[in-house]
């Protein structure tokens, strides 16, 4: 009889693979001459040592080690792609529980022992800008670096980005991103968009307590039921975390004496939130989720009116509160009525809660809707009323903006949304002013957004004279 035994090794692969999900972790870092494509760039893998395959059935144990020493990072971070791994199967499993049905597009999480937060991004050498999603690329990009922050084993932190995703991929953010921290009082999507990310971290994961490990023997965390920073209210994500656990978690705390379950969330963020026509925030998924008649409207309330909410609420934010800012002025309406044909309509913008040059804050973006009773191209236009200044008839708006000619003057942009979808945007760095009219075939029949916003507040080379405060004469016709 011929020997059939043979020298080999088993090798364990850094991925998920169904018939409905695709997910891979992969080594972002590339510093050839000739970087491979994101796609193609290696999946990580564990081998287990050379063994005799003999000719009796084997059993093999392999270990992915943390390569962790006792006080530092010493040996090969094996573990890493493996925890990142398993993390993102708890967050499908938790979905899979809801709708055995739900077919998650592929997916690929860049990891490597170098990504640091750094500025400029350059991803083939570790440069991150921090751990986020891309949703250009359904990809997930994680830090990893010892001396500055590691996100392989934050679970917390993987599903609150992957839950970007989950959005990108199921649902519908219209968040416009930017920085965001403790008590900021944001543009009403960026605080819906990051407070359920969050939420869904602790759903998934059922647990409340959201842990981010930094160096050693630091980090920072929150408790997603109770933490509470900034004023409470629709423009806070740390209000939106709150609501959102609180509607899902069996834990009985003062207004929370109940449960919907994830079961009312999910069907409102695959259904109508995907296609409002209204921009996705607090208001659009609490008007959707108290429409659907599953839920208790009472325990539902209760926890808006603890979250200072409006429980009077419908997708446009028609009965929204700020009374705990202070009534600060250009925050409400949330939505400023225009009309086709009809006379211009003055709104201002406002940086008031923006302490730098983010331009993602609250009352930085102002929201204007247009119904169309009928098919029509449209002609979008905003000039400044009063403009801060006024450009000499030489202005050049390709100069340099740190020119004082060419940075006191406003440079109002909008885009218009139908459903969701971008319809038109007017861009331009002309002086004071913006235009743009609808491509053929005519929008249809129906309610579109516009977001009208001043670049030069989230412009650095802004000076520090630039007014808080730009107003804009808007029509459409």
């Amino acid at each position: 009889m011929v020997d059939q035994s043979i020298d080999a090794i088993i090798r364990v692969r850094a991925e998920l693979k169904a018939a409905n999900w695709n997910v891979e972790v992969r080594d972002n870092v590339d510093t050839s001459a000739n970087p491979l494509p994101l796609a193609q760039r290696p999946i990580y893998a564990l081998d287990s040592l050379v063994f005799n395959t003999g000719v009796v059935d084997q059993t093999r144990n392999l270990t992915a080690a943390t390569g962790w020493t006792g006080s530092s990072y010493t040996e090969t971070r094996a573990a890493a792609p493996f925890s990142i791994l398993d993390t993102i199967l708890t967050a499908m499993e938790f979905v899979i529980t809801e709708d055995p049905n739900a077919n998650f597009p592929p997916l690929d999480a860049f990891w490597n022992p170098l990504n640091k937060a750094a500025f400029p991004e350059e991803i083939a050498m570790g440069d991150l800008q921090t751990t986020y999603y891309d949703s250009g690329i359904d990809s997930l990009f994680l830090l990893g670096s010892a001396s500055s922050d590691t996100d392989e084993f934050d679970d917390h932190v993987i599903v609150h980005e992957w839950s970007h995703y989950f959005e990108d991929s199921f649902s519908r953010s219209d968040s416009i991103g930017g920085s965001h921290g403790r008590g900021d009082i944001l543009d009403s999507r960026i605080a819906f968009g990051e407070g359920w990310a969050s939420a869904m971290a602790a759903m998934a994961l059922s647990e409340p307590l959201y842990c981010d490990t930094s160096r050693p023997v630091t980090g920072s965390g929150f408790n997603s039921e109770s933490s509470s920073f900034g004023t409470d209210g629709w423009f806070n994500e740390w209000t939106i975390i709150r609501l959102i656990y609180d509607l899902w978690d069996q834990d009985v705390d003062g207004a929370d004496y109940s449960s919907i379950g994830f079961g009312p969330i999910y069907e409102v963020l695959t259904g109508p939130q995907a296609t409002t026509p209204a921009f996705t925030n607090a208001f659009s998924f609490m008007a959707y989720l108290k429409q659907q008649g599953a839920v208790d409207d009472a325990f539902v309330d209760a926890l808006l009116v603890e979250n200072a909410i409006n429980p009077s609420i419908d997708i446009w934010g028609s009965n929204a509160q700020i009374d705990d800012l202070g009534s600060p002025d250009d925050v409400l309406p949330v939505y400023t009525e225009i009309s086709l044909g009809g006379p211009a309509v003055n709104i201002c913008v406002n940086s008031q809660f923006d302490n730098g040059r983010a331009g993602n804050k609250l009352s930085e973006h102002r929201y204007l809707r247009l119904n169309l009773s009928s098919p029509a191209q449209v002609t979008f236009t905003a000039n400044a009323s009063p403009a801060p200044s006024q450009p000499s008839a030489g202005f050049d708006c390709t100069a340099d903006p740190n020119d004082p000619e060419n940075s006191q003057h406003s440079d109002p942009d909008f885009s218009v949304w139908g459903n969701g979808q971008l319809v038109a945007f007017g861009q331009s760095c002309l002086p004071n002013s913006e235009t743009t009219t609808t491509s053929d075939p005519p929008l249809s029949a129906g309610d579109y957004v516009i977001d009208l916003n001043d670049f030069r507040h989230e412009d650095p080379t802004s000076p520090a004279t630039f007014p808080e405060r730009v107003c804009f004469d808007v029509s459409a016709n």
